[in-house]
């Protein structure tokens, strides 16, 4: 089947496919009611299972991110139109069965031509996939919301580092650190420019290791929490999320998104 749509997706329903959907792809399904692996559960077998051959990747994990050209199996979405063999469209999947082939389930699908504007864009930029630009916007997005809930949003350069040594013998202890920063403009918040501490786990374990371990000299955007009640003692704000850090140019960003 020819698609004929011209329309482009809206900005919002691309974002909202892409956040739930791990892998998108254009293309062609080369056969219907089968698969192309043994291991697609059996149950799940029927005339929704298609056989697809992926012309296009359009955002993937870097595992994934070559597999044009070969074929995939597709338990399409319960909600949407069948397919028949011919028929090209943007599907948007999650894994289901990895192996020597891959088995995904449809969790959206959109005309082809609905994303060919970001395919096209894509061949002119240095943009690896052509939903990079999308994943770029929903993750400003995501920093955005972030920064709206913190306490405070900062510049500032990292000018001393303490290791506090309060002792913790629980399980996943975070061995504080304090780090003092020389704050140049306070975008939100209560505090003023100069010096303040903050706290971070020094700790790498699992609980911990996505919080940003400041380095000396380190300068940046820094979203600022609260300090808990225990600790305010040794320092007004902690880093508490692996968003807590970011490079100074996402200021305009966090600006644009107001």
């Amino acid at each position: 089947m020819t698609d004929t749509t011209t329309t482009p997706a809206a900005p919002e329903q691309l974002a909202a496919l892409v956040r739930k959907a791990p892998l998108s792809f254009l293309g062609t399904v080369t056969r219907v009611g089968g698969t192309s692996l043994a291991a697609f559960p059996a149950d799940l077998r029927d005339a929704r299972t298609s056989v697809v051959k992926v012309t296009e990747v359009l955002h993937a994990p870097p595992a994934f991110a070559r597999l044009a050209g070969s074929e995939v199996t597709v338990q399409l979405d319960p909600t949407a139109a069948l397919l028949a063999v011919g028929d090209t469209a943007a599907f948007f999947t999650r894994g289901l069965v990895y192996g020597t082939g891959l088995g995904l389930v449809e969790v959206g699908r959109l005309p082809a031509s609905a994303v060919q504007h970001h395919v096209a864009l894509a061949a002119t930029t240095a943009d690896e996939m052509p939903f990079s630009s999308v994943q770029r916007a929903i993750r400003d997005q995501d920093v955005a919301a972030h920064a709206r809930a913190a306490d405070a949003v900062v510049l500032g350069a990292v000018v001393a580092l303490e290791d506090l040594g309060l002792r913790d013998f629980s399980e996943h202890a975070p061995h504080w650190w304090r780090a003092t920063l020389d704050v140049s403009l306070v975008e939100s918040g209560g505090l003023a420019p100069g010096r303040t501490g903050v706290l971070y786990p020094g700790s790498t374990d699992i609980r911990w290791r996505h919080v940003p371990k400041p380095r000396a000299g380190q300068h940046g955007l820094w979203l600022l929490h609260t300090a808990q009640a225990d600790l305010t003692a040794q320092a007004p704000y902690q880093l508490l999320d692996r968003d807590d850090y970011q490079p100074a140019q996402k200021l305009a960003v966090l600006r644009e998104r107001r």
